[in-house]
């Protein structure tokens, strides 16, 4: 027999032999510096042998131009350095700490309601300091010097207006600035409407004119030419009722402020009804209701002239009676004098929309966003009069917290984080009950044994909003309050949700109290002012309900629709339906806590007696009750 060849040992099979893959991202953030510090100094040899070497790093037009606002204090050391055009070197052994300043616990930061002391001692000191408040002003310049001068002593007048506003806020810790402009590049192009325009005209939003306004702006108009006009376009007037258009005419003309109302996108909605219907449009005004006394004072003739919101041609004719009757700037050789009326103001506030207004077409962009205006821009109106649109920026300002800016449309919402300080603006000055009315829902509150104040808190809100709307996080599924707040903010932003801020009183400057500020604002919560679908759901629930008279604040909780359930008696709340499902619902600790312990998850017990004469116990001699098992056994063998 052959002899058996020896069992060979088992290898693993071989498979392909791995290959090494290029990493498809060849281009980091490393190699992206390098090859930016390279073309920085690059060194170009041309055909002919010249050499050419450029030592200036140039940035896109959209970067130069993109709006600044808020810096963190890395970003602002580094704007800093590069406008006072200082190099710096850092030690990596250095102690280097870096304070936020807006990082504070302070209560005006989280959204937390003032008192009325409280307002009244900040709104002294804001008065004390408003002369601080100031834009910055293009240095005097000529013919001779060249850009490179020019664009110097800008950057050093930037930085010294910059250095004194950080001064402002170091001095007086308590006084919070708003977020303003930090970007030169957009101030260039204010600092080039003014100059050329023989009327500037600041355009402000009607809901709160006095934050939108910079007086310091009009001064600094004055100060290039006494010949140059200033004129506040107060716009959205159709916002506010009659007595509250009647109250800020009389601030205005007390100050002698120069100003109208107007209303772009009432405007617009004409031109485009008469671009559909023609010569068959009719405009028919809206009959207001007519006030001759307020507050048991008669109504000066005089104010009841200036509340009307001018039209169109209104308008035009009002801009061609204030500004200069010669324009002040010399026109070039072979060109016709006109004048120019600058357009100035805070994004968001209808700047766009007025031009768009005015000229007739859709010659500006329009944008929902802050800032959609990069650009300073010229339209021209007719063959005498020029329009310079500027691009919207935020002029340094006080406020008594930082949501304002963002309820009043200046910062972005969707770039928003810290969202319960604006919320809880919202919640504080639009009543619980028109909220409700509005949305369809049922705010449920704390009680006052849990510390409610019967005012919903800005969590109450989103998470009743949430559930009725279905909006839940991932994994335990709880109510998406950061969605809901950007519904919500944008709705208050777009007047969905409105709110008049009331002027200073006229005798001291003084601001309104909250009672003043809700009586002020009561006439804005009615039945009519409610979106027309909502009206026709409660009109609906009315007559289901059988309710003889309506009150919207009195009469909501009695009523049945959408996701409101009305209360069937007196003594029961209204509540609302869980869209969310089950896990969506407001968790209440204490509710919890009493239904589980007197419902015991339904378990109920009936006794007939008490539990020590029951029969089971009554033979208590018989052990484990062997005697009964016996006798039960014996009587069945005998029946066998």
């Amino acid at each position: 027999m052959p002899p058996k060849e020896p069992p060979k040992k088992w290898k693993a099979p071989k498979g392909p032999k791995p290959i090494q893959r290029k990493n498809k991202n060849t281009i980091g953030l490393g190699r992206a510096i390098q090859s930016a510090r390279q073309k920085e100094n690059e060194v170009t040899i041309l055909p002919d042998g010249e050499v050419r070497f450029t030592t200036d790093k140039h940035e896109a037009n959209w970067v130069k131009l993109r709006s600044v606002t808020q810096e963190s204090a890395l970003d602002e050391f580094l704007s800093t350095a590069e406008l006072a055009d200082k190099d710096f070197a850092a030690d990596r052994h250095s102690n280097v700490k870096i304070i936020r300043m807006d990082a504070g616990s302070d209560s005006r930061s989280q959204g937390v309601s003032l008192s009325n002391s409280e307002k009244l001692k900040i709104n002294e000191k804001h008065r004390s300091q408003a002369r601080n408040l100031i834009v910055p002003r293009r240095p005097a310049w000529n013919e001779s010097m060249t850009r490179f001068q020019l664009e110097r002593q800008e950057k050093d007048a930037f930085l010294d207006w910059r250095r004194k506003l950080a001064t402002l806020q170091e001095a007086n810790e308590d006084l919070l600035l708003t977020p303003f402009e930090r970007n030169i590049e957009v101030w260039r192009q204010l600092w080039r409407v003014i100059e050329r325009s023989d009327l500037v005209v600041q355009i402000v939003d009607a809901r709160d004119p006095l934050l939108f306004r910079s007086r310091d702006l009009e001064l600094y108009v004055k100060e290039l030419n006494e010949g140059k006009e200033n004129l506040l376009l107060v716009n959205k007037a159709d916002l506010l009722t009659r007595r509250q258009r009647i109250k800020w005419a009389k601030y205005f003309i007390s100050k002698n402020i120069s100003f109208t109302f107007f209303s772009a996108a009432r405007a617009n909605e004409i031109l485009e009804q008469q671009n559909e219907l023609g010569e068959d449009f009719v405009y028919k005004e809206v009959e207001e209701e007519e006030i001759l006394e307020i507050d048991g004072e008669k109504v000066d003739p005089e104010v009841l002239d200036k509340i009307q919101i001018l039209e169109i041609d209104q308008l035009e004719k009002l801009f061609l009676s204030k500004a200069p009757k010669h324009p002040l700037l010399t026109p070039l050789p072979g060109q016709d004098s006109i004048i120019q009326i600058g357009l100035v103001g805070y994004p968001n506030v209808g700047k766009s929309s007025t031009i768009n207004a005015l000229v007739g077409a859709k010659k500006v962009s329009v944008s929902a966003t802050p800032g959609k205006t990069k650009h300073f821009q010229t339209i021209k109106l007719s063959d005498r009069v020029m329009l310079c649109d500027c691009p919207g920026l935020v002029f340094p300002n006080f406020a008594y917290n930082k949501g304002e800016l963002v309820c009043n449309g200046v910062l972005p919402i969707d770039q928003l984080k810290d969202y319960i300080g604006p919320c809880s603006l919202v919640a504080e000055r639009v009543p619980k009950y028109f909220i409700e009315a509005t949305y369809g829902i049922h705010i449920q509150t704390k009680s006052e044994e849990e510390g409610g104040s019967g005012i919903p808190t800005a969590q109450e809100i989103l998470v009743s909003y949430a559930r009725a709307r279905g909006y839940m996080t991932q994994g335990f599924g709880a109510a998406d309050e950061s969605r809901a707040s950007r519904y919500i903010l944008k709705d208050y932003v777009n007047s969905k949700l409105l709110y008049i801020n009331p002027p200073p009183h006229l005798k001291d400057d003084s601001p309104y109290t909250k009672e003043e500020c809700e009586e002020f604002n009561r006439e804005l919560y009615s039945f009519d002012k409610l979106p027309q679908s909502r009206q026709e759901q409660l009109t609906e629930a009315v007559k289901h309900k059988n309710l003889e008279s309506f009150d919207l604040a009195r009469d909501l909780s009695k009523l049945t629709f959408s996701a409101h359930i009305g209360k069937e008696g007196e003594s029961q709340e209204a509540r609302s339906v869980n869209h969310g499902g089950k896990q969506a619902a407001l968790y209440n600790a204490a509710q919890d806590l009493d239904n589980e312990f007197f419902n015991m998850s339904k378990v109920q017990g009936q006794l007939v007696s008490p539990f020590h004469k029951n029969q089971l116990t009554a033979n208590s001699g018989k052990k484990h009750n062997k005697n009964n098992k016996k006798s039960k056994k014996k009587a069945l063998l005998s029946a066998d």
